[in-house]
């Protein structure tokens, strides 16, 4: 506290230049890695990028992790130099790290060594603000944080940029708020019928609790600790992915081709209920993938709130057997990406068949304000590819496609987002890659 203090007043009275910028508060609630949305300072346009690696973490283990900060130029991609960034780390509401952090160069990696001990930085300290820093633009930070899966806030205040002496009044400092989530792993034995069958569940958003299977119901239940007030719903972009894998030979699971998912006892269904038997030849795959809208409608809804208003509770269970559909729409894997697919003819016949494809955003619902770049690729079921088109850009996040399928049967569709470009920003973001998969059945 008192390394804090010391900081705001050599922040208040330092006789710097002093900066106001332009800019506003920015609240987002991504994945693992997000451009935050830009902020004009002077005659620039600044955005921050901020990633968390790795991505998932196992539920059983300690590892290293990483957080790395870079503010740019939105326009031309470069970095802005000489940047003092004061680093708030919070989960669920518990205080991690409160740091001034400066980087000469711009970019910032902070190296998180797990321990039982007090938050300690390894690093020298500028001598203008104070800042911790290092040559190589990258320190060590020990102690307990980022040292399990769940949701962090990283609040970042811009304390100076372009020169050490250059500083913003303290009320106008620029301010970016970005939610990263570290992937939570639970591996376990499923028993039916005399048989263990080896499952996992990853959870993308927080960390995975009370985890049972019931034999008698065919039916997986956990847990994840989830805030449901709908003021912060409502004020934030928010995506929850959850991921579980259960093996083919559970035929149980695998032989089914309909099932019933449910988040706090509401059905999950359409785009935001995903079965993928392509991607692994010894797994069927189900994800929940529920974006802003979706959880927004169910924290509404009184019934929800009463089964618990401080976590997420998902159920998934086989129904049976049913002649798969094609895919209307699709939501990626990790990239929090939505897209429409409109057929001509629906559904879709042996020769040409005309596919428009229509992006949006899958953590606000909203469409996409900008171009998007993408790999479309059609499979059978062994893995052959019959259909192969690569580096499509849409024009405002729209596109039109025309696919020969050589045969009747059931196919898998992937779509493979790899960056977007969006208005007047010079480099593409890739911040939000990720594949989404489908079906496409010719009856």
């Amino acid at each position: 506290m008192g390394r804090y203090i010391k900081i705001i007043l050599s922040f208040l009275f330092v006789t710097g230049t002093i900066l106001i910028p332009n800019f506003q508060q920015v609240i987002a609630d991504g994945i693992f890695e997000e451009n935050l949305p830009p902020a004009t300072v002077g005659d620039r346009v600044a955005s921050l990028y901020t990633k968390i690696s790795p991505p998932i973490l196992t539920s059983d283990t300690m590892q290293n992790a990483f957080f790395q900060l870079r503010l740019f130029d939105s326009k031309t991609g470069n970095n802005i130099t000489n940047v003092n960034y004061f680093l708030t780390i919070t989960k669920a509401d518990k205080l991690l790290l409160r740091e001034l952090f400066y980087s000469k160069e711009g970019p910032l990696s902070l190296k998180f060594e797990p321990g039982a001990g007090p938050i300690k930085v390894y690093g020298t300290t500028e001598p203008f603000l104070g800042g911790w820093s290092s040559e190589t633009g990258q320190l060590t930070i020990s102690g307990p944080a980022l040292s399990e899966g769940g949701l962090y806030h990283f609040g970042i205040e811009i304390f100076g940029i372009d020169n050490v002496r250059n500083i913003f009044v303290p009320e106008n400092a620029p301010r970016f708020d970005s939610y990263l989530s570290i992937g939570d792993v639970f591996s376990t034995n499923l028993t039916y019928g005399n048989q263990n069958y080896n499952s996992t569940l990853i959870s993308y958003y927080d960390r995975i609790q009370n985890f049972t299977f019931e034999p008698k119901d065919v039916e997986a239940k956990w847990d994840m600790p989830f805030d449901w007030n709908v003021s912060r719903i409502r004020s934030q972009n928010i995506f929850v992915h959850e991921e579980i894998k259960f093996p083919k030979s559970f035929g149980e699971f695998s032989n089914s081709t309909i099932f019933s998912g449910t988040v706090n006892g509401q059905p999950v269904v359409g785009r935001s209920l995903a079965i993928d038997p392509f991607t692994s030849e010894k797994a069927l795959i189900i994800h929940f993938l529920l974006n802003k809208n979706d959880i927004l409608k169910l924290a509404e809804n009184n019934a929800v709130l009463g089964i618990s208003n401080d976590s997420m509770k998902f159920t998934i269970r086989p129904q049976g057997n049913e002649s798969q559909k094609t895919s209307e729409d699709v939501v990626t894997d990790t990239g929090g990406i939505h897209a429409s697919l409109l057929w001509n003819p629906n559904p879709p016949v042996i020769g040409e068949n005309a596919l428009g494809l229509n992006f949006s955003d899958a953590l606000s619902g909203n469409r996409l304000n900008a171009d998007v770049n993408y790999d479309l690729s059609v499979k059978t079921g062994s893995g052959e590819e019959i259909v192969s088109v690569n580096n499509i850009t849409t024009t405002n996040g729209i596109s039109n496609q025309t696919l020969t399928l050589p045969s009747e049967g059931t196919f898998n569709l992937e779509i493979e987002v790899k960056s977007l470009k969006v208005v007047n920003q010079t480099l593409p973001d890739t911040t939000r890659n990720g594949i989404a998969r489908g079906f496409v059945v010719v009856p």
